[in-house]
């Protein structure tokens, strides 16, 4: 678990939308994971998921995605290779 740089509050997890830009295009997600700071509400959402949105709006060529929807079809995926 992480503290909140500017309240020190232990951070708790939730859901949340973010853009990010890549190379001058702006994905949009739904349903990003996130922690956020009860006491003055600032959100983080951490780097490799801002990469996995990319990575997962550029493999379907689409520039808003629903990320818990793309994580469930990747873990579907992965069981079938089993």
């Amino acid at each position: 678990m992480f503290r909140c740089s500017k309240c020190k509050k232990w951070l708790k997890s939730t859901t949340t939308e973010t853009d990010v830009v890549y190379n001058g295009i702006t994905y949009h997600a739904t349903n990003v994971p996130a922690k956020i700071c009860p006491e003055c509400g600032k959100i983080i959402v951490y780097e490799i998921i801002q990469e996995r949105i990319v990575q997962y709006a550029t493999q379907r060529n689409i520039k808003n995605i629903d990320y818990e929807e793309c994580e469930n079809e990747e873990s579907a995926s992965s069981q079938l290779v089993l």
